[in-house]
């Protein structure tokens, strides 16, 4: 089954938005990402694979739309297995 980008993009979006709001803090976004926020951290602090990030006064703060494009950039790198 084919489904578009921006048919998965928008159904994402809708479902993080509904569930953490707009703005996700480094506890929601790896929780939605399915990592440790530890993890996480150690990837932000090296720049390297994790999803863009607005450093804010009480903390990082990751925009819902950034979570979404990366989770899908990601998934493009995956191997298609046929059963």
């Amino acid at each position: 089954m084919n489904i578009s980008h921006e048919i998965i993009f928008t159904s994402m979006l809708q479902a993080l938005i509904s569930k953490y709001g707009i703005m996700l803090t480094s506890k929601d976004c790896a929780e939605a990402l399915g990592i440790s926020t530890r993890t996480l951290d150690e990837r932000r602090k090296a720049a390297i694979d994790c999803p863009e990030f607005i450093e804010a006064k009480k903390g990082i703060m990751f925009p819902v739309q950034n979570v979404v494009n990366y989770q899908l950039e990601k998934s493009k790198q995956c191997i298609k297995v046929d059963y």
